[in-house]
C-alpha cells in the first residue's frame, strides 16, 4: 500500500507541475505576443525611437523567460527564438523589410512554444 501512496504522490507531483510549467509558458508567450503586435504597429507608423525601446524591452523579458524556462522547456525549442530576439533588437535601428519579416517568424515561433506547451489529450497519448 505504501508504494502505490508514493507511486500517485509522484504522479501527482507530474501533474501539478506540467500544469504550472503551460500555464506559466502560456502567459508569458501571451504577453510577449502582445509586444510584438505593439512592434508591428509601430514599425508601421515610423515611430523608429520607440521601436529600438520597445524591441531592447522584449529581448529583456524573452532574456529573462529563457533563463528560467531552460529548466522547464526543451531547450532546442528556445534557441530559435532567442536569435530572433537578438536580431529584432539590431534591425530595430534600421529601416527595412527585414525587421516585420523577422517580426512576423518571431510571433509564429512564440506562438508554437505556446501552443506546444498546452497539455492536450492528443499530446499525451
Amino acid at each position: 500500500m505504501t508504494r502505490v501512496r508514493i507511486s500517485l504522490g509522484v504522479l501527482l507531483l507530474l501533474v501539478v507541475t506540467s500544469t504550472f510549467t503551460s500555464l506559466w509558458v502560456n502567459r508569458r508567450c501571451g504577453a510577449m505576443l502582445d509586444d510584438i503586435n505593439k512592434l508591428g504597429i509601430i514599425a508601421e507608423n515610423g515611430y523608429s525611437e520607440e521601436l529600438a525601446g520597445l524591441a531592447e524591452k522584449l529581448n529583456e523579458e524573452w532574456e529573462s523567460f529563457r533563463s528560467r524556462a531552460s529548466v522547464l522547456v526543451k531547450y532546442d525549442k528556445l534557441v530559435e527564438i532567442d536569435c530572433l530576439c537578438s536580431r529584432i533588437v539590431q534591425l530595430s535601428d534600421e529601416d527595412n523589410e527585414e525587421f516585420t519579416a523577422e517580426l512576423a517568424e518571431l510571433r509564429d515561433m512564440l506562438e508554437m512554444l505556446k501552443s506546444g506547451e498546452t497539455p492536450k489529450l492528443s499530446s499525451v497519448l
